[in-house]
């Protein structure tokens, strides 16, 4: 079991468990993933972070302040922090499913350097700005949840989004492919939780629905 620890409080959960937060400030995303990648690193789990620099910057005080070595954790590689957006995009573009290759790939690579759980953190308003549609964003999330929550993946995957820059209804439709949300300095527990294989077919038939052209009018 792994501790999500937010404003002071702590909650027990699982690897293979997919999580989102809604974050207002830009500093509340170094505030929840600087302890669940300290305790990662204070243990045998990788650890990986990808956001702005800025927020880097602030991840790293953070750990250094809780006196964590983060220079030593980064050169044996058990920590990765990502600044550039290029390595989570395929050839410039948000691609769900590539970004769900990329996961499998560090969970593949991090177990077989002998770590036994990935920590993931990503800020998804930085990676997804000006490049993600919501139905990108959704069918990721559905894809995400459906791998490493029904497969049981050795990984903690925490997925951060700016809530003033979502509309509100894909802020409801993420709501229902998590089964657990930070919002604010809260960690809640989600009782309108749905099947995420179920909600990725009715994306895929939606889009399909849209692309499929429409009979002449004779």
């Amino acid at each position: 079991m792994i501790d999500l620890e937010v404003g002071g409080k702590r909650e027990r959960i699982r690897p293979g468990l997919h999580i989102c937060q809604f974050y207002n400030q830009p500093i509340e995303i170094s505030q929840t993933a600087a302890p669940l990648l300290r305790d990662g690193l204070r243990g045998k789990d990788r650890c990986y972070l990808a956001a702005a620099p800025a927020r880097l910057d602030e991840v790293r005080k953070m750990l250094r302040s809780s006196h964590v070595d983060v220079d030593g954790a980064i050169a044996n590689g058990q920590l990765r922090l990502a600044g550039e957006r290029a390595e989570l995009l395929f050839n410039g573009r948000f691609d769900p499913y590539h970004l769900i290759s990329t996961h499998q790939a560090l969970i593949a690579k991090s177990l077989a350097d002998g770590w036994q759980t990935v920590r993931a953190v990503i800020d998804m308003g930085w990676l997804c700005a000006g490049l993600a549609t919501p139905e990108q964003i959704l069918k990721y999330e559905a894809a995400a949840d459906a791998v490493f929550t029904f497969q049981a993946r050795p990984i903690v995957a925490l997925l951060q989004y700016n809530y003033s820059e979502l509309p509100g209804e894909l802020v409801v439709e993420l709501l229902k492919l998590h089964p657990m949300a930070i919002v604010g300095r809260f960690i809640k527990r989600n009782p309108y939780y749905v099947n995420a294989e179920d909600y990725m077919v009715k994306i895929i038939r939606r889009g399909q629905q849209r692309r499929s052209p429409r009979p002449a009018v004779t």
